[in-house]
């Protein structure tokens, strides 16, 4: 194959902050290696380093997607390491891939099993579902230090709020050649114009008019911050107050979460006004948010319901509209969610789903590549002890040292090699393991929980899983068209009941 017939390609990589995690370079090597393997021609890298996956605010990955949606793009395929560099989130993951489907991008995961059919379906979810645990264990190390450093009278880390600063103390301790510090709040030079704005707020005077009375020289969305803040300048740190977002906005559609969902460690830093000023402060944001912040519906089929002949069902305040027909859309939507979940929890989906997933990996006991590997590693071992035993004899010891650096890094280089091919072969292990009974209990809980998702992650998980349905406005009978093809046919519904049935 010439390089004018290459099929050409664009790297995928992602490090996080983890001190396990996989390094670029590796991930670089690994790509490389597979590219070559199936003469694609790489023309383009688009790199996170040191960046989370729990969410899509990475550089790398906004120019990734931008590059996606370029009619005059140069590649067709995206390589990556694995599931976990492309998210730990499968809501974004899930997106990612509608994305690229509909612009005729094929994703490639060097240590995934490729899959068809509806391996599709179960495969990514149950790998997704890994990363997301591996990304909720290490968001929980992370605030169990956060939570200490906040009881020794730390800030958890961030900026300091305004009226505020942060007060820098030396621990004395050393990490990775540095002097380990930390920080406390202070209040900065801005705290009393600080305080009697909110303490003007908490009796109900205007905001703007505060903050010209008071010689403030910040806008009106920056005080409403303040403000959201009150219990902070009560002299308490307040963690857990933001949803999630995306890149279709806030998870739920709202920017905060429920108030018992905050987590508050209270006196960690000097208070600018009283507990009672604070809440007062929210009591009137959250009658104000009730008033004015309405989350507007989302209609659950939009782009997947049609009529018999094939003309789109469109979303039309609390109905679907397909000309100058009309249904509840509430009324649609609850049924199909009935249905789904049924239809997830047949034998038949059960069964179909067990045989691709063991269909789709082909492992073998052959494992040679991790033997050469671990040879290898004892043989740098052998050669890093030769050397270090020779130091106290030589006064060439940089020259040495030099060289047990090269060999400790080309060793940290393999361990990396070996431990991506012993987690493939345990996602393929696991796979292969995998009986109708484990996909059953799987399914139910997918099923169960459906009433439960936010409307975006529910239209989301729908869009995946439904190729489309149909929906006659005459005899409102309704059939769902299952991605998931059996060897019965399509499952068939009505709104008025949805008995399944079967097309010949």
């Amino acid at each position: 194959m010439t390089k004018l017939s290459a099929i050409r390609c664009a790297f995928y990589l992602r490090s996080s902050k983890d001190r396990s995690d996989i390094s670029i370079d590796a991930q670089r090597r690994e790509l490389q290696q597979l590219a070559k393997s199936r003469s694609y021609l790489t023309v383009a890298e688009f790199v996170d380093a040191v960046e989370s996956g729990k969410d899509d605010n990475r550089p790398g990955f906004q120019q990734l997607i931008r590059e996606i949606k370029n009619k005059d793009r140069a590649w067709s395929v995206v390589i990556m390491l694995d599931t976990s560099r492309l998210s730990r989130n499968q809501y974004i993951a899930h997106t990612f891939k509608h994305d690229c489907a509909k612009r005729g991008v094929t994703i490639l995961f060097s240590k995934t099993p490729e899959l068809d059919g509806v391996t599709g379906i179960i495969l990514p979810a149950v790998l997704h579902a890994m990363d997301e645990v591996h990304s909720f264990m290490s968001k929980e190390k992370g605030l169990a230090g956060m939570a200490e450093n906040v009881r020794q009278g730390f800030r958890a880390g961030g900026r300091a709020p305004v009226g505020y600063r942060l007060e820098t103390i030396a621990t004395g301790a050393i990490r990775d050649g540095s002097p380990v510090t930390k920080s406390k709040l202070a209040p900065s030079e801005m705290a009393p114009k600080i305080a009697a704005y909110l303490k003007g707020r908490a009796t109900g005077q205007s905001g703007t008019k505060l903050i010209v009375s008071l010689g403030l020289e910040l806008s009106r969305n920056t005080m409403n911050g303040v403000e959201w803040n009150a219990l902070t300048y009560a002299g308490h740190t307040v963690w857990n107050v933001h949803n999630e977002t995306t890149k279709e906005g806030y998870v739920g559609g709202v920017k905060r979460r429920p108030r018992e969902e905050w987590v508050i460690q209270r006196d960690t830093h000097p208070a600018l006004i009283t507990d009672a000023e604070a809440e007062e402060i929210l009591a009137q944001l959250n009658r104000g948010r009730l008033k004015n912040n309405r989350t507007k519906a989302v209609h659950l089929l939009t782009g997947i319901l049609v009529t018999p002949d094939g003309v789109a069902w469109h979303g039309n305040g609390d109905l679907y509209r397909a000309g100058k027909k009309n249904i509840k859309a509430e009324r649609v939507d609850s049924t199909v969610i009935t249905q789904v979940a049924s239809d997830l929890q047949s034998p038949a989906f059960i069964k179909s789903l067990t045989e691709s997933a063991h269909k789709s990996v082909k492992l073998t006991d052959d494992d040679a590549e991790g033997a050469s590997i671990r040879n290898e590693i004892k043989r740098l071992d052998a050669k890093i002890n030769r050397l270090s035993n020779l130091l106290s004899e030589t006064t060439a010891v940089d020259t040495l040292l030099k060289k047990i650096e090269e060999f400790e890094s080309n060793k940290a280089s393999l361990i990396e090699q070996l431990s991506q091919i012993e987690t493939a072969r345990k996602q393929s292990k696991a796979m292969l393991q995998i009986t109708e009974a484990d996909v059953k209990a799987m399914l139910e809980t997918m099923a169960t929980s459906l009433p439960d998702l936010d409307r975006e992650s529910l239209k989301d998980f729908l869009r995946g899983l439904i190729d489309h349905i149909t929906l006659d406005a005459s005899s409102l009978a309704c059939c769902i068209h299952y991605k998931i093809r059996l060897s019965t046919g399509d499952f068939r519904a009505s709104p008025r009941g949805f008995e399944p049935l079967y097309s010949p």
